[in-house]
């Protein structure tokens, strides 16, 4: 079931399937900020990563002697949130633990995701507790995708940073962890994008000092994403010539290569004490 939230200046769509925002529109001129989630190029929109960010070697991870198998970015995305509180503003929905999620996963639950748009300012909260009697290990990211005209060629990503570089890894062939580091040449803090920009998939920046990422066409800023996550992603589709970005905040990351499996010694991973809450998240602001 989809849900309304707004303001004066804009209209947030909001799935209960993932909690997912899939449309925000600005009402003056009905410019739409977020991909259609056209299945052609990529079905979705603004999905949450948990438990997991990026993928466990083989699909797999061992947790206490024990095998638990999950895809990619975890279920997250794709499970029924419940809606707990809902204003004109905002919206706030919960997932919470089952049998089916406790055979992928060995921790007992609740994922709280709110979403509050202010002026020109959409924030995304989450909210995970641990309602087991254990020590809990998460991931958990976001894979917003930011419409930027007809094609993304042409357009630049900038960077809040203070140096002239970007050191980035990137992935195998089997989605994980490539053991090397490399540097991208920034511009005036920036990087534009070609055709040929993603063709090595997804640019990964861990333990960065970069918490914002704007990304300008015809020197006009489209979005500005501000996060504090340690590692943040940047992907489109690979040869598809789509118009969208994705700017990505993750506290997580896939496994490297060369990874055991076993999940608590994930690079990047959270513990989470039986009781406790880890709140994180991240905010859009839009047309500037």
């Amino acid at each position: 079931m989809q849900y309304i939230i707004e303001n004066n200046d804009f209209k947030v769509t909001v799935d209960s399937k993932g909690c997912e925002v899939v449309s925000v529109l600005k009402k003056s001129d009905d410019t739409e900020y977020i991909w259609c989630g056209d299945a052609s190029a990529w079905k979705r929109h603004t999905p949450v990563l948990f438990p997991v960010v990026g993928r466990y070697k083989n699909d797999c991870t061992i947790y206490d002697g024990k095998e638990y198998h999950m895809t990619q970015h975890g279920f997250a995305r794709d499970s029924e949130f419940e809606v707990v509180e809902k204003s004109e503003n905002a919206i706030t929905m919960k997932l919470t633990y089952s049998q089916e999620t406790l055979k992928k996963y060995p921790f007992k639950f609740n994922l709280y995701i709110r979403h509050i748009i202010e002026d020109d300012i959409l924030s995304t909260e989450w909210h995970v507790e641990n309602a087991d009697d254990k020590d809990m290990y998460f991931s958990i990211g976001g894979h917003p995708a930011f419409v930027c005209g007809e094609n993304a060629c042409g357009a630049k990503l900038v960077f809040r940073t203070d140096k002239d570089i970007l050191e980035y890894s990137l992935l195998s062939n089997d989605g994980l962890l490539e053991d090397k580091c490399y540097v991208m040449k920034l511009e005036n803090k920036a990087v534009t994008i070609t055709q040929d920009f993603f063709d090595k998939d997804a640019y990964i920046v861990e333990n960065s000092t970069i918490k914002r990422v704007s990304l300008v066409k015809d020197d006009k800023t489209i979005v500005t994403v501000e996060f504090d996550t340690p590692v943040f992603g940047l992907w489109s589709p690979v040869g598809k010539g789509v118009p969208f970005v994705c700017i990505e905040p993750w506290n997580g990351r896939t496994d490297r290569a060369d990874f055991d499996g076993d999940l608590t010694k994930r690079e990047w991973s959270n513990k989470l004490a039986p009781g406790k809450e880890f709140v994180s998240g991240y905010k859009v602001r839009f047309g500037r």
